[in-house]
């Protein structure tokens, strides 16, 4: 629960600021991936020692998610997050300094460590703060603007290419504006507090279904920001045209949020995640047709984005419909842990697909994945019309 009573403006306040933050972790991982990656492959850095360096900063989530939910019942999340973001900024500036790829393990362990904070803090948040009656609209706003992060990542660095310092001291100019919103309403910040029923596997079985969505898209977005650009270049794109493709996903994932969160608030949330998980796989098949035939590969990861995005926005509402307070830190907890382990899975499978499947092994990878976890969503979603049906 809260110990603050909110009113409106401080409410629509509490949203503004930690939507802001959560964006600059979101555009911290969509420049730093891709960029690493590319500086690694020009270096002759096989595929899945990139996949496997990338997956050393969503370690970071995984290990440090279950200790936070404490800390954020005694100091609130505001104040933690702040702390994230200064170590952000560190790691980051630091990536040009010391450019070896031992060195690039300390601090991307370091960068996910910080991201780690900023998620479950900011996910748990936002769940608290939003009205149950537009949660899925406060949710896709919540998406666009992380959306917006991811797309702002690679967008700079096709800009300023993948050598010197020039993309890292831009973000970090962002990174320290991100800390205002939070540093005006310290004092109006609310606090998970509360008795948590059980331990973090306890929310694993009450909602295990968003949960699993949430690791899935987590490995589909690892999978994609580490070789998507690679798998561009394969297909005869430039790099620019290449770190494109990411960015109209972001951009994608920006202007699909809002029907799909007002979607959420209309329909049986589950067969709505059903549906997308089945459409995301459908066009992964399709991926190795139209990736390399512009505009319409532009297209394409445009609508991509969207629907991928909406998979990640449906199981965050999920989790802040079935939890509150105490409950809602473990729950979130837990879903940064989810996150987290799709993270570290998915650069690996992405680098084993393309290493004995090329050149086509991503989107054959990617495809599989969804077609798996598509009937469980599906079956969930039909489970829970029947019982609404009966009026149970």
């Amino acid at each position: 629960m809260n110990r603050v009573l909110l009113s409106p403006p401080q409410r629509r306040l509490n949203l503004v600021a930690v939507t802001a933050a959560m964006s600059v972790t979101a555009l911290i991982y969509g420049l730093s991936v891709p960029l690493l990656s590319l500086v690694m492959h020009q270096n002759g850095v096989d595929s899945t020692l990139i996949g496997i360096s990338t997956a050393v900063q969503s370690m970071a989530i995984v290990l440090i998610s279950p200790f936070l939910p404490p800390y954020m019942a005694r100091r609130g999340p505001a104040i933690l997050m702040l702390g994230a973001i200064l170590v952000s900024l560190v790691a980051f500036l630091l990536l040009p300094v010391f450019t070896s790829v031992p060195a690039w393990l300390v601090l991307r362990f370091a960068i996910g460590a910080a991201g780690s904070v900023l998620w479950v803090c900011g996910e748990a948040w936002i769940n608290q703060v939003a009205d149950d009656s537009i949660r899925g609209r406060v949710v896709a706003l919540y998406s666009m603007a992380v959306a917006g992060g991811f797309a702002l990542g690679p967008l700079v660095l096709s800009l300023t290419g993948s050598e010197g310092f020039k993309p890292f001291v831009l973000s970090g100019s962002i990174i320290l504006l991100a800390a205002l919103p939070l540093l005006s309403i310290l004092h109006v910040s609310p606090r998970m507090d509360g008795e948590r029923v059980g331990g973090l596997l306890h929310y694993l079985w009450v909602a295990p279904v968003a949960m699993l969505l949430c690791s899935l898209f987590a490995v589909a977005d690892g999978i994609l920001l580490t070789f998507l650009p690679l798998y561009g270049l394969e297909r005869g794109l430039s790099e620019p045209q290449a770190l494109y493709l990411i960015t109209l996903m972001g951009i994608g994932g920006i202007v699909g949020q809002l029907p799909i969160g007002w979607l959420a608030d209309r329909m049986e949330r589950m067969l709505l995640a059903a549906v997308c998980t089945l459409l995301v796989g459908i066009a992964c098949l399709a991926m190795p047709l139209v990736l390399a035939n512009a505009p319409w590969n532009l297209l394409f990861m445009l609508v991509y984005g969207s629907i991928l995005s909406g998979i990640y926005t449906i199981a965050m509402v999920i989790i802040g419909d079935r939890f509150r307070g105490a409950d809602l830190a473990a729950a979130s907890a837990l879903f940064g842990v989810m996150w987290g382990s799709g993270s570290i899975l998915g650069p690996p499978i992405g680098g084993l697909a393309m290493h004995y499947y090329p050149p086509h092994g991503m989107p054959l990878a990617l495809a599989a994945l969804f077609f798996a976890v598509l009937p469980f969503p599906a079956i969930a979603g039909l489970r829970r019309r029947r019982r609404s049906a009966r009026g149970d």
